[in-house]
């Protein structure tokens, strides 16, 4: 274990899809004692060219692939280095990879991970070494990973969740991982859990539920996995019904943070799983639940989540906290939620999603659960609309047509009528973000144009 003093150190990007080669190049990147900028490959080019200048990237790696002469031209002086994906098809991590690999404490920059943007502008989070050892080693005392284990990782690696919740904890224990493409049929994922023997599966909502429809349609020989985690948004409350009635046998654990938190916070475990909650604070991990005055609210009552954790981040490469503490001087999260009689954590909703009509709290994430359990419909997103001077509540869906009507019928028995929204718009698919969340600004411009244009009509 290396533990070093704080110093100031070169950022160098890391550009390219899951492999060995890309595992490769992150080990050679805090090998040389450099911070690795995470960008994910699928950013329009002139956004990593302005993420990198924002981070004062003096040398970038970039797989082949994604390094094209036309489009890829750097603006300014930099070091690139060019390496080649050698294959495209499922590998497990050879060993020559954990042997490169050495754990290091110092309290320098070891990645920067640009958020998702789903609220606003992607920010740059600053994490040191010491902030993703220590959340690696707070996962890794509640997934217990043993020698005959064999993830598979399943999202992409430029983002905090994979990269520190998944393959940082297979490098410190030494694990077998599967390395594959990302973006691939269902049928691609749950074929190689079968031929590689895979027993911990790592999965997004959106994966999740893509996985249970095919193990629907044809059975699987998963019989080797033991458990799947949840991570990355909110899980619905009947997806989470279905993919425990789908996969019975197998544990399906929630498990919540962000990036700011090194990123893991809360997780389900035996013994802390009692229904769709993100379960309780991992190792060393404190979370406080406060009103809009900081007062701690008592159980079951919803407030603002704080963090106080040995991994939280250093700060953003420009830019400020959007939420100010209300609590010392813990991370705000941005988040709602609430402790249930388990001690369990669930979250609500995100404070920026939270919109008020006629002066009552609207929780998007509450109408959308509801909205979920009605039959074909597949997903759905809650947004406030601006319409003749006028807050609206909008819904728009993927599945089978509902009139306003049934909706409505269905609705009035579990949410109060100020909860019910007035617009619906059926969609083929709603669009999303890269990270593979609601991307609620692009769905709110596609119902506000399409209440505009009905207006016009008449």
């Amino acid at each position: 274990m290396i533990k070093r003093r704080e110093r100031k150190v070169s950022r160098t990007a890391l550009i390219g899809e899951n492999s060995v080669e890309y595992v490769n190049a992150l080990i050679d990147i805090w090998n040389n004692s450099d911070c690795a900028v995470l960008l994910d490959w699928r950013i329009p080019f002139p956004t990593i060219i302005k993420m990198m200048k924002e981070a004062n990237v003096n040398k970038c790696y970039i797989e082949r692939d994604k390094y094209e002469k036309k489009t890829c031209i750097f603006p300014f002086e930099m070091e690139v280095v060019i390496y080649d994906r050698k294959l495209k098809s499922p590998q497990i991590l050879p060993q020559y990879i954990y042997d490169k690999y050495t754990d290091n404490y110092s309290r320098n920059e070891a990645l920067i991970i640009y958020s998702s943007g789903t609220t606003g502008t992607s920010k740059g989070i600053i994490l040191s070494h010491y902030a993703i050892q220590t959340n690696a080693d707070a996962i890794i005392d509640y997934i217990k990973p043993t020698k005959s284990d064999c993830f598979y990782i399943t999202k992409t690696m430029s983002h905090s969740s994979t990269i520190i919740g998944e393959l940082l904890v297979i490098l410190k224990s030494k694990i077998p991982v599967l390395i594959a493409p990302v973006i691939v049929p269902p049928r691609f994922i749950l074929n190689n859990i079968e031929k590689y023997k895979i027993t911990i599966l790592f999965l997004n909502p959106t994966l999740l539920s893509l996985i249970s429809r095919e193990f629907q349609k044809k059975e699987y020989g998963i019989a080797s996995l033991r458990t799947i985690y949840v991570s990355g948004s909110v899980l619905d409350d009947r997806l989470y019904s279905e993919a425990h009635s789908i996969f019975y046998n197998i544990p399906i654990y929630n498990v919540y943070g962000l990036s700011e938190a090194g990123p893991r916070v809360t997780a389900q475990r035996v013994g802390c799983c009692q229904n769709n909650s993100v379960g309780r604070p991992i190792k060393n991990v404190n979370v406080m639940i406060v009103d809009e005055s900081g007062n701690l609210v008592s159980e079951g009552n919803r407030g603002v989540i704080h963090v106080n954790s040995p991994s939280l981040f250093s700060g953003y490469v420009s830019g400020k906290l959007k939420h100010k503490p209300l609590y010392k001087n813990w991370l705000n999260t941005g988040d709602i939620g609430f402790w249930d009689k388990n001690k369990e954590l669930h979250i609500i909703d995100r404070i920026d999603n939270l919109f008020i009509i006629d002066s009552h709290k609207i929780y998007p994430s509450e109408v959308e659960r509801q909205i979920l359990f009605i039959p074909g419909i597949w997903e759905c997103a809650v947004i406030e609309i601006y319409y003749k001077d006028k807050i609206l509540a909008a819904c728009a869906y993927a599945g089978e047509y509902c009139s306003v009507f049934e909706f409505k019928r269905r609705l009035s028995c579990s949410l109060m009528p100020y909860e019910i929204p007035s617009i619906f718009m059926n969609l083929k698919e709603l669009p999303k973000t890269i990270t593979g969340k609601l991307d609620r600004e692009n769905i709110r411009k596609i119902v506000t144009e399409y209440i505009e244009e009905a207006g016009t009509n008449g």
